[in-house]
């Protein structure tokens, strides 16, 4: 009987043999001497004894000071730009104005006054009535000249400048509106130039800007009233439309003669 037993055992440990091979994954043993941290390659702390390791404070040392908040600088107004008065070279700026054809053209300052003399008259708006107590301040001398009186002694102001003398108006509004005030005024036929100065660039480089906005006729950055007389790009003489308070005396348009 145990012979017998014997062979079965014998049997089916050779067919257990001769069966085809299954294939098993392999398991790799790492023994404790041969194996590493896996932060040992970027982290050298790691290799030296926990005695001897380094903390932050070590490597470091001890946190600063508290770093103060950054406090950038306040952007400061520009300051206004100085008024201009005589003695002054006129600052250049770029006007605007239609010419017979209807082609908006532009003229320079510089262009306009060298080599003769120039009146330039200014005004707060087109068509505007010529009395608003908004539009003027101070208490100093008012001139008398508008732009209707600027037109019909113009060829006065001409004939008493030796006949090379510009005579011009000039308002913050566009170029059409410009036209169709100097054609209601008989400006052309005056040898009156109409230009536009629609964002105060000029106001603003003599200093003579005037800020309307937030009132009720629509306007916004404006030119004050005055009148200056320059020759070859020199202020010789500026009149600014003040109120007439106060008793001031008021300029009139002889005044202006004389300094032609």
């Amino acid at each position: 009987m145990a012979a017998a037993v014997n062979n079965i055992a014998a049997t089916f440990s050779s067919a257990s043999r001769s069966s085809p091979h299954v294939p098993t994954t392999p398991t790799v043993a790492l023994s404790a001497a041969s194996s590493r941290p896996i932060s040992a390659s970027w982290n050298p702390h790691s290799v030296l004894p926990r005695s001897r390791r380094s903390s932050l404070l070590g490597i470091y040392g001890l946190p600063g000071p508290r770093p103060r908040p950054l406090r950038l600088p306040r952007p400061s107004a520009a300051p206004p730009p100085r008024t201009i008065s005589a003695g002054d070279r006129l600052p250049d700026a770029t006007l605007s104005y239609l010419d017979r054809s209807g082609a908006v053209r532009t003229v320079s300052i510089s262009g306009l006054t060298r080599g003769r003399r120039t009146v330039i008259m200014a005004v707060p708006g087109a068509f505007a009535p010529p009395r608003r107590p908004r539009w003027w301040s101070g208490s100093g001398p008012s001139f008398g000249l508008s732009a209707e009186g600027l037109v019909k002694r113009a060829a006065e102001m001409k004939q008493r400048g030796g006949g090379g003398v510009v005579v011009a108006c000039v308002a913050a509004n566009d170029v059409y509106v410009m036209r169709a005030w100097g054609e209601q005024l008989g400006a052309a036929e005056a040898g009156v130039t109409m230009l536009s100065d629609p964002d105060a660039e000029l106001a603003r480089a003599l200093g003579l800007a005037l800020d309307l906005r937030g009132g009720t006729e629509g306007f916004g950055m404006r030119s004050e009233g005055y009148l200056l007389v320059a020759a070859d790009g020199v202020v010789k003489a500026l009149f600014r439309n003040y109120q007439n308070g106060g008793g001031a005396a008021i300029v009139r348009s002889d005044d202006v003669f004389k300094v032609l």
